[in-house]
């Protein structure tokens, strides 16, 4: 039986990158991306009030887990700082994007389709991928695709 002290092994395994050695991924903060894009779709669904049905469907499967891109977000930023990614504003702009998605199936559900709901909730959806624009922007990724939504929804 072979005898290997913990600190031997402690050196040899390579630590965790943290704020200077991260260099910013277009796979870490993928789905967040995903999501920004995804709302092109949701604003389309929701500028036309037969379609609310199905935009309100795709909305209660997102608040089923309201944190998850709060939660992708955290992680993604506690690569680029040392502590505390729960109170940068990088994870605020993500939480408040939520919450504004979020917040127009209450007005599609209980809407009429006017005119002034419908700009409300394009409104909201417009916000939200701002949101997603200038967390991406300040996320240092500089992919094509992060760099092309980020010029075409950052506020």
């Amino acid at each position: 039986m072979s005898k290997t002290s913990p600190f031997l092994v402690a050196a040899t395994l390579s630590p965790p990158a943290f704020a200077a050695d991260y260099v910013p991924r277009v796979e870490d903060l993928k789905g967040i991306a995903q999501l920004g894009v995804s709302l092109d779709k949701l604003s389309t669904q929701l500028a036309d009030p037969s379609q609310w049905g199905a935009a309100s469907n795709s909305l209660a499967q997102f608040a089923r887990d309201p944190k998850f891109y709060l939660n992708y977000a955290r992680n993604f930023i506690s690569k680029t700082v040392k502590e505390n990614a729960e109170d940068d504003m990088r994870v605020g702009k993500i939480k408040l994007a939520t919450s504004t998605i979020i917040s127009i199936k209450d007005v599609i559900d209980t809407g009429t389709g006017s005119k002034s709901e419908v700009e409300d909730v394009v409104a909201r959806c417009k916000k939200a991928q701002n949101l997603i624009g200038d967390f991406l922007g300040d996320s240092g990724v500089t992919d094509e695709r992060v760099v092309a939504f980020v010029k075409a929804h950052h506020s």
